[in-house]
């Protein structure tokens, strides 16, 4: 029985023998390029078919526009104005020479008519006429409301103020005389008859100035202010008011030489042209070193991140597959350059095709990573694809 026994068992040991040698020969007879690949997914523990054929998405995302924006302050700087309030006397209504009388039955009274086209510039208007024949009481009425009634005793009488509340644009004054005469009846030749007033020159009381605002820097304005220097004199100067496109900034009198600043936000400007308006109430100032300048938000690039799976991060680390970065733009023709980041890896491209690749194996990590765009010129980013394949 012991030597039926040994027998068995040497035969066993024997078969395992010869099975193991035809392993190992098989092994050596396969082509280089299988026994390299059985070796390693035994050593690495890779299952075969682990990526599908085409690869394997690991993340997707579509940044979309990416600005750039190279300078964060923009300054633009203005022509110095001047602005004055300046009068001239003008005649806004005269007459030929008339006659006015009252007898004890009949009067014979007389109207001048005038027209003024802008109420809002005229100021200090008067009355002046000559009256050579003077006999009895002169009364003159301004717009139906009596602005003289006396005796009127020289030949050339002191004019005789209107107040600008009776203006209107269109204007009538009558003349007519009272009282009474036993022999000759109540009578007034008037000759030169003016109405005279101050224009205000309001051409010169105001200005604008133009300045022009480029997509890019309105697209990214966080703040700004407008700067300007009045020279003036602080006791006639009046009040200053500043519009920027027909809102008003600023109102109020200025404080003559002394730097003044006002906020402006980006509600207040245009992307393109952009006007500032100045006007001035009364007196003369000069407005010097007029600045608009702007903040801007600095280049804000895209970023994100993925995850890869331990198996995924295996093949790669192996060299059994690749990660693959692939970036597509929208072709517009223009070049294209950015800056792309890995887990803290870059590389720059400059490049006119709408399409980015970059094998990004080794630097990616198992597990969570860190995929970023920081845009050197303006991009459309239609899709960001990381896959293994």
């Amino acid at each position: 029985m012991r030597k039926r026994g040994q027998a068995g068992g040497s035969a066993a040991a024997t078969l395992i023998g010869i099975i193991t040698l035809l392993i190992v020969f098989y092994i050596l007879f396969l082509p280089p390029a299988e026994r390299e690949s059985l070796l390693q997914e035994e050593q690495q523990g890779v299952t075969p078919g682990l990526i599908p054929e085409g690869g394997e998405i690991i993340f997707k995302g579509a940044p979309g526009k990416l600005s750039y924006v190279g300078q964060t302050e923009f300054d633009h700087i203005l022509p110095n104005i001047l602005l004055s309030e300046e009068r001239q006397a003008k005649v806004l209504g005269e007459s030929t020479p008339l006659t006015i009388t009252k007898g004890w039955f009949t009067h014979d009274y007389k109207n001048v008519s005038f027209y003024l086209s802008d109420l809002e510039t005229v100021d200090n208007v008067y009355l002046s006429f000559q009256a050579p024949v003077r006999r009895g009481r002169l009364k003159v009425i301004f717009n139906g409301v009596p602005v003289l009634e006396s005796t009127i005793n020289v030949q050339n009488p002191q004019p005789i103020p209107i107040p600008k509340g009776l203006l209107k644009s269109n204007n009538n004054v009558e003349f007519q005389v009272w009282g009474f005469g036993l022999i000759f009846s109540r009578k007034y030749d008037l000759a030169d008859i003016k109405i005279i007033g101050e224009i205000t020159d309001i051409k010169k009381q105001q200005a604008a100035n133009a300045f022009s605002v480029p997509d890019k820097e309105y697209e990214n304005m966080e703040s700004g202010y407008f700067g300007f220097y009045p020279i003036c004199d602080q006791n006639s100067v009046g009040v200053l008011e500043i519009t920027l496109n027909n809102k008003i900034i600023f109102s109020g009198v200025p404080v003559c030489e002394s730097p003044a600043r006002q906020d402006i936000f980006k509600q207040d400007l245009l992307s393109g042209k952009n006007t500032l308006g100045f006007k001035l109430s009364s007196g003369v100032a000069r407005i010097e070193q007029m600045k608009i300048k702007t903040f801007v938000m600095p280049t804000k690039g895209y970023s994100d991140f993925f995850f890869i799976k331990p198996e995924l991060y295996t093949a790669v680390a192996a060299g059994k597959a690749h990660a693959v970065l692939e970036m597509e733009m929208v072709d517009d023709g223009q070049e294209k350059e950015a800056e792309t980041n890995i887990n803290g890896r870059l590389d720059v491209f400059t490049q006119k095709d709408p399409k980015y690749v970059r094998d990004i194996s080794d630097v990616v990590r198992d597990g969570n990573n860190f995929i970023g765009i920081m845009p050197a010129t303006n991009l459309n980013v239609i899709s960001l694809t990381v896959r293994v394949e």
